[in-house]
């Protein structure tokens, strides 16, 4: 959904005659911002709860955004367009209020379509990784200025407050996996991250956006590995192109309980990320802050609050067995998998939401759909409508059911921490809140990136607004965690 005419403007200076940054908030280049950003990745035009949770978010002080080209191709940014147009022209928001973080680099559904017809054309963007079937990769400047001009259309900005590369390591992920010695791979992953610095100065002069930077996750990997992103080397190229007042100034890297690479690995230099970003006044964006990878358990979820309670397991039987009810009058189909079929094999086998979210997007709900045309044609549509309502039902109470399911193992961190730094009594009450906040609190100058795709996402933060931030011993953080 592209939107015209675009709102001018951007994030701006915050006024010195105001008191502090407040709780919640720090500033960044005088640009005050939210310690929390609402982070995109899961959100799209078709779910109103996403709406309803933005603008929650919004309203409630946050005051960043990151979202990018390919979350929800492209339906995030859409989202947040429509979002932010309705409340500048409400005047219930200022455009010169929100920070908005996009970024590019993936090739995926619509843009591999768009690659597609360029390659019929004979008009092909140069330097694509073909990573895999289904994922390319691209930064170089010709794709970057049509990813540009896309997400500015959709975002309905004239300016963006910060564009990034998004995962650009993918060309050296893909060299490794062909052989190409590290030192040949390296050299050609920096000359095309100085072409699309190149590009993004152009951008930056012309307006079109206001920072740059890079989104990666290896930043925080030991400089050794091969797959290793240095920022070091990202600053002396964007220094070199354009001096001290260079644009670069955002680096967005995952880091939460259990990798604490962000902390731990130093550079040739001896300086660990987080103290890289202090001396040469880099925002850094923390993404992945709650799925954590734990060696020798994969990735767990940082999700638990202490009162929750398992769903009636009466309700769950309840549903699935009005379920087979409905299903019941239809004729004999040993192949159809409804949803207490789908449960009783897979159910006890997922471990995570998300888990449940991959297994329910790729498996179930073709499955389902496909037995709801069965119901529409063999008892009409009130019983289609019936047993969608069914489902309706039924999905949210499975869901709760993984949820509780997963965070059973996290009470003792959780209650661990609590009593370690919130003896006061003034404790985060969820697990997920508590680790943005010391998350925050190790930044000093930084945002934790959060998906806030529900309503209660939303909430179990706002704290951040409310009380201070707890005193965190870096020495402390991810004691039980792997090194990066």
């Amino acid at each position: 959904m592209y939107r015209e005419p675009l709102h001018e403007g951007r994030k701006e200076k915050f006024s010195l005659g105001k008191k502090g940054e407040g709780l919640g908030y720090f500033l960044f280049r005088e640009l005050r911002l939210s310690r929390i950003a609402f982070g995109g990745y899961r959100i799209g035009l078709e779910d109103p709860e996403h709406k309803e949770s933005l603008l929650l978010a919004l309203k409630s002080g946050v005051n960043v955004i990151d979202v990018s080209a390919n979350y929800g191709d492209g339906e995030a940014e859409s989202l947040v367009g429509k979002v932010l147009d309705e409340n500048f022209k409400k005047r219930h928001l200022h455009r010169k209020e929100i920070f908005l973080v996009t970024k590019a680099g993936y090739i995926q559904g619509k843009n591999m379509k768009l690659v597609e017809s360029k390659e019929k054309e004979k008009d092909q963007f140069p330097e694509i990784t073909y990573y895999q079937p289904g994922c390319y990769h691209c930064i170089s400047p010709e794709f970057l200025e049509d990813q540009l001009e896309r997400s500015r259309k959709r975002l309905g900005l004239a300016t963006i407050d910060a564009f990034l590369l998004h995962n650009p390591e993918y060309f050296l992920s893909h060299s490794e996996k062909n052989g190409i010695p590290k030192e040949e791979a390296q050299a050609e992953y920096y000359r095309r991250i100085k072409e699309a610095f190149l590009f993004l100065e152009k951008a930056r002069k012309e307006g079109k956006i206001q920072f740059y930077g890079i989104s990666s996750n290896t930043f925080p990997i030991p400089e050794e590995e091969y797959t290793h992103t240095s920022l070091s080397k990202c600053l002396q190229i964007a220094e070199k192109i354009a001096g001290k007042e260079n644009g670069f100034a955002v680096v967005q890297f995952p880091a939460n309980w259990y990798e604490d690479g962000f902390l731990r690995n130093r550079n040739s230099e001896n300086k660990t990320l987080l103290e890289i970003c202090s001396n040469f006044d880099l925002l850094p964006l923390i993404n992945r802050p709650l799925n954590s990878f734990q060696a020798g358990k994969g990735m767990v979820r940082l999700s638990y609050t202490p009162q929750s309670q398992a769903p009636d397991q009466s309700k769950i039987l309840q549903i699935l067995e009005l379920e087979s009810s409905l299903l019941e009058p239809l004729s004999q189909n040993p192949n159809r998998n409804s949803l207490s079929k789908l449960w009783q094999t897979y159910g006890e086998k997922v471990r995570s939401e998300e888990q449940f979210q991959v297994l329910l997007q790729k498996s179930w709900i073709p499955a389902l759909r496909g037995v709801i045309d069965e119901v529409y044609s063999e008892k009409g549509k009130e019983s289609a409508e019936e047993y969608l309502r069914v489902l309706n039902t039924a999905l949210p109470l499975l869901e709760e059911q993984i949820q509780i399911r997963s965070s059973e193992n996290l009470s003792g961190l959780y209650e661990n921490l609590v009593s370690r730094f919130h003896s006061n009594g003034e404790s985060p009450e969820s697990l997920s809140s508590l680790m943005v906040f010391h998350l925050a609190s190790l930044l000093e100058k930084g945002t934790v990136l959060l998906g806030m795709r529900k309503r209660k996402y939303v909430r179990d933060i706002l704290p951040i607004f409310k009380k201070p931030l707890p005193e965190i011993s870096r020495s402390e953080w991810g004691e039980n965690g792997i090194r990066s």
